[in-house]
């Protein structure tokens, strides 16, 4: 009876550590990804990113890698890689806010590439994200902080998005 206690006890051990195992290989790999961004090396960093979406993909920095995925194709002005990684996190993600974030993403890229039909598109589905209400407010915010380490803040009026990033106005989207 004990050989089954201690055998059954290992056992659980074991099976509760592979979970501890694996969110702090994503923490490393998390970790070593935004110091690469930090130090300027951005290949480095999408390589990082790419191995959470891969390899970790129900983490906690899953979300966080496929938008930095996203973000350095953009920032390496490879536009039709970015579109295609921000619809796919938008179709991913439709209902968590940072998919505005990528609707703004794609409507400048649209503004960029001289796409008014795809702009129009994207300013449509910007307008009606998760019906937004606002009773009580004139406008709501939202930050977040990118894998390579860019300051995303979302304002959001009955009018229009407007999306910054590092303080900058990157993207109005009107309503």
């Amino acid at each position: 009876m004990k050989l089954y206690v201690i055998i059954l006890s290992l056992l659980l051990q074991g099976w509760l550590l592979v979970p501890c195992v694996k969110a702090s290989e994503a923490d490393f790999e998390w970790n070593d990804a935004v110091r690469s961004a930090q130090q300027g090396e951005p290949d480095f960093a999408f390589m990082g990113f790419q191995t959470i979406t891969q390899a970790y993909p129900n983490s906690k920095y899953a979300l966080a890698a496929e938008f930095a995925q996203a973000e350095y194709f953009f920032l390496q002005n490879n536009f039709d890689l970015a579109a295609s990684a921000f619809k796919n996190f938008f179709t991913k993600y439709p209902q968590r806010k940072e998919a505005l974030a990528a609707l703004g993403y794609l409507f400048k890229i649209a503004q960029i590439q001289k796409t008014p039909n795809e702009a129009k598109q994207y300013r449509h589905r910007a307008a009606s994200f998760q019906q937004l209400a606002f009773i009580f407010n004139e406008k709501k915010s939202f930050e977040f902080l990118s894998g390579f380490g860019h300051k995303h803040k979302l304002v959001l009026t009955i009018d229009k998005m407007e999306l910054y990033v590092n303080g900058k106005l990157f993207s109005e989207v009107p309503f």
